[in-house]
């Protein structure tokens, strides 16, 4: 556990306090939604990138096939 301090404007603290989302476990939350939230905008501008590169995303299927490759070649490395 990490322990952090924040200044926040005095009428801020007092709504966020009253509403109950100053406890820690509330904060994580909201936390980890944000972060999930900018990771997916972030995955979102790359894949623009990707498509100007000339790189075609995969489609859900081929994902899959890869993995199914990955797991045979493992399985034939072992035999």
């Amino acid at each position: 556990m990490v322990t952090i301090q924040i200044s926040l404007p005095e009428d801020l603290a007092h709504d966020a306090e009253e509403m109950g989302l100053l406890k820690s476990d509330t904060i994580a939350e909201i936390l980890r939604a944000q972060v999930r939230r900018l990771a997916g905008e972030y995955l979102l501008g790359i894949a623009d990138k990707l498509a100007a590169a000339g790189d075609i995303p995969m489609t859900p299927e081929e994902v899959q096939e890869e993995i199914r490759a990955a797991r045979r070649d493992q399985h034939a490395a072992r035999s």
